[in-house]
């Protein structure tokens, strides 16, 4: 099945990166801020509406919703009048022979950012870590209260709060470059990450879940726009499908980490991972001051 499934979201990045291409980089970013706003609430409210639907309908529904939804949105997708913004490479100049003029005009320094794509690759997979550590604590979490079905639900409250905060990256100030919002970001996700060690009710945690939540959007948002400073412009979509696939690695080592503590010590143990996930990506994000700022706010 994961062999399958279509990269709707590195896809529809590569189109918004296309469409406003020469336009103000707020425009890029309000379009950035969507997308990842979209993911949030996919990856968030998605498990918890397959837990209802399975515990109240009957659980062969989920897998056939996203059946229908696959055949039927990713097709209307696939042949969107947006499609036609993104230039194959097979139909862009290519470069002229030896003695001819050339009709496509080499980047300065791309081989040097070709160095830079992994800072963004790795911060998705720590993104990702993240994401999958934290729901697997609050699993062990609300065992502990008998409501394990239910931690999906507790995970939906961060979501919420993130994927508002990545919908406010639009209109943050011009003068905050890439490397600033992510050091930010991750500095707050680092700091507030500690507090999951407290709440010992459910009450408590959803309060700092919904905190938490707060500065994961903007960095999710920020990483993919570095991600799409440092692509060479030829491979933006490798680039892309690389980012999205980062977080789902990263999330299955989140989640077979922290399950892993959560058996052996318990679900406070657990909530170490995410902490380091958060730490990895603020350390991540000093690293990402190598991008030359001037590409950072073109």
């Amino acid at each position: 099945m994961g062999l399958t499934c279509p990269q709707i979201g590195p896809l529809a990045r590569v189109r918004w990166i296309a469409l406003t291409r020469g336009t103000q980089q707020g425009d890029l970013d309000t379009a950035l801020s969507y997308e990842s706003t979209a993911d949030e609430l996919t990856f968030v409210l998605g498990p918890a509406l397959v837990g209802l639907l399975a515990s109240v309908i009957a659980p062969w529904l989920p897998l056939a919703l996203a059946a229908v939804l696959t055949i039927v949105m990713v097709s209307a997708f696939a042949i969107h009048p947006t499609v036609q913004a993104v230039v194959p490479l097979s139909r862009r100049p290519h470069p002229a022979r030896e003695g001819e003029p050339s009709t496509r005009r080499r980047e300065p320094g791309s081989r040097r950012f070709w160095l830079l794509v992994p800072l963004p690759v790795l911060g998705m997979v720590a993104m990702g870590t993240f994401f999958g550590s934290t729901q697997t604590a609050l699993i062990a979490f609300a065992g502990e209260f008998g409501a394990a079905t239910s931690a999906g639900l507790l995970y939906a409250v961060m979501g919420l709060s993130s994927a508002a905060a990545a919908l406010s990256v639009a209109y943050w100030s011009a003068r905050f470059s890439a490397s600033f919002r992510w050091i930010i970001s991750a500095g707050g996700m680092s700091l507030l990450s500690l507090f999951l060690f407290i709440p010992q009710e459910v009450p408590l945690m959803l309060l700092v879940l919904f905190v938490l939540g707060i500065p994961v959007g903007p960095t999710m948002v920020t990483i993919f726009s570095i991600g799409s400073l440092v692509a060479p412009k030829e491979l933006m979509g490798t680039v892309m499908t690389l980012l999205a696939s980062g977080i789902v690695a990263g999330t299955a080592i989140g989640a077979a980490v922290a399950g892993t503590l959560a058996e052996a010590n318990g679900f406070s143990s657990a909530f170490v991972v995410p902490v380091a996930a958060a730490g990895a990506l603020l350390v991540l994000g000093v690293v990402s001051l190598t991008v030359p700022r001037q590409h950072q706010s073109d």
